[in-house]
């Protein structure tokens, strides 16, 4: 025992306790601690290594490190320690020596971080390695890699398939090629935002063809017939297009165009093996077969045979076109996978458009309020706006008319619009939310109308119809 200690009895207590100390902390460390001789033995391995190598303290003691190496990389590694000791370097920080591997008792690689130390004690040049296992690390960062190229390859799918339908699409006006495209562009937003809803194993086949025709219809006009079948992720979007062209046809030329007019979509399964989704209108406009073939027509045959594999028949009935796709089961989500079925909202109440009132745009992204008011303006509305902020919001107020109704952007550049939509509601303006989001803050505003962006003109009048008659009737407004 050394003199001093002999000599003074509370240095010994205060060693013994250091000594517990440190011991105590090596014991608990949340990282495996090696420590070797200048042989490249082990003389110590604390109780995270034996977690981490799968092996007892005892029976690594006077093993060489290099066990715990895989063995491509030992003779590098005999390599490294033989140039760190000759180095005269005292310590490399964590991460320094990049991701190495390890080797279980068990056989099985992983991957960890080290940091190495060295230390003289006496006569002895004792070297420690710190280790951190980070497969979960690795997998996390793995997984974000993964995600960020899907999300990569949807964006450039779907830029693709955007840019194909505005160099396909033709109009012989301006106008009616901007209806076309934004009609189109639409039905992709819809389709996206039910994939996104259900995490993307699909989207319910029901609420791809309501959220298409809803925007179209009034009251009665249109039955749906068919069990509850989920959509296969890939099927969604190419389905919801189809359904768009025939919903935009039957309200230019076909059954929707009228108020007698009746639409029925009918699905079912055949054998297990076949969809066959039926697209069949009544009491409209006589009907006769086009002398040239759309790019209508010529999407409803490309999207049904070449991107869904199946056949579609078109028959031009005199008393309503009936449309037939018959679509591989592939189009649907295998029975076994759990359905996940974002909540339907209640139908709107459908009223019939009026071109009259004052609609207050708050909108901050400039060109979308372009478009927007440009379309309200067309149809026959006023528009206040549109304007960019609450402040800029506010100060019109104050110089204009109580709008009929209001329609509202929720994020206005990193800002809330919520203070504006209060202070609308207790003025008892109709307020419609236009916005990207999935949901709103459901305590205050759950009630209130909202359509996601992308969205036509029918659809953003339709709904500001809805919540105006609502206010006037003086009953509370559904979500849309």
């Amino acid at each position: 025992m050394h003199k001093d200690f002999i000599d003074d009895p509370a240095a010994l207590t205060a060693a013994i306790e250091t000594k517990n100390r440190l011991e105590a902390i090596v014991a608990t460390a949340m990282d495996a601690i090696i420590t070797i001789d200048n042989d490249h033995k082990i003389i110590f391995f604390n109780p995270a290594a034996e977690a981490m190598f799968g092996i007892e303290s005892n029976d690594a003691l006077g093993q060489p490190i290099s066990r715990f190496i895989p063995e491509r990389y030992r003779a590098a590694h005999e390599g490294h320690i033989r140039h760190f000791g000759k180095t005269g370097e005292t310590g490399r920080r964590m991460g320094a020596l990049g991701a190495i591997s390890g080797l279980r008792a068990n056989g099985q690689e992983f991957p960890v971080e080290a940091s190495i130390s060295q230390a003289v004690v006496g006569q002895e040049r004792l070297s420690t390695v710190i280790l951190r296992d980070i497969t979960e690390r690795k997998a996390n960062e793995e997984a974000r890699a993964l995600l960020a190229r899907e999300v990569d390859h949807r964006a450039k799918n779907a830029l693709a398939i955007v840019q194909a339908l505005v160099s396909l699409t033709r109009a012989p006006t301006r106008e009616t090629f901007v209806e076309a495209v934004t009609g189109r562009v639409s039905a992709l937003a819809r389709a996206h935002s039910l994939l996104a809803q259900n995490r993307w194993s699909g989207a319910s086949l029901r609420k791809v063809v309501q959220d298409e025709v809803s925007a179209y219809e009034r009251p009665g006009q249109v039955q749906y017939s068919g069990p509850d079948l989920m959509l296969s992720p890939k099927a969604v979007q190419p389905i919801g297009l189809l359904i768009h062209e025939l919903a935009t046809n039957a309200v230019k030329y076909g059954a929707l165009s009228t108020v007698k007019g009746k639409v029925h979509v009918e699905w079912k399964l055949k054998g297990g093996d076949m969809l066959f989704l039926k697209w069949q209108e009544s009491h409209g406009p006589l009907v006769a077969p086009p002398k040239q073939k759309g790019f209508g027509s010529n999407l409803i045959t490309t999207v049904t045979g070449l991107q869904l594999g199946g056949d579609v028949e078109i028959d031009w009935a005199p008393e309503g076109i009936v449309v037939t796709a018959s679509l591989p089961a592939g189009v649907i989500r295998p029975q076994d996978v759990p359905v996940s079925l974002a909540p339907s909202a209640p139908m709107p109440l459908h009223v019939e458009r009026r071109k009259t009132g004052n609609v207050l745009v708050v909108e901050d992204e400039r060109l979308i309020a372009m478009q927007m008011a440009e379309s309200l303006k067309e149809a026959g509305w006023s528009v206040i706006g549109p304007v960019a902020t609450i402040e800029e919001a506010n100060k019109l107020l104050s110089m204009s008319k109580k709008p009929d109704a209001a329609i509202l952007d929720v994020n206005l550049d990193g800002k809330s619009v919520y203070p504006l939509a209060e202070a609308l509601q207790r003025q008892g303006v109709p307020i419609l939310f236009c916005t990207g989001y999935e949901s709103l803050d459901e305590g205050r505003f759950e009630d209130c109308e909202r359509i996601r962006k992308p969205a036509n003109v029918d659809q953003v009048i339709g709904a500001v119809q809805v919540a105006i008659e609502k206010q006037r009737r003086g009953t509370r407004p559904l979500t849309s």
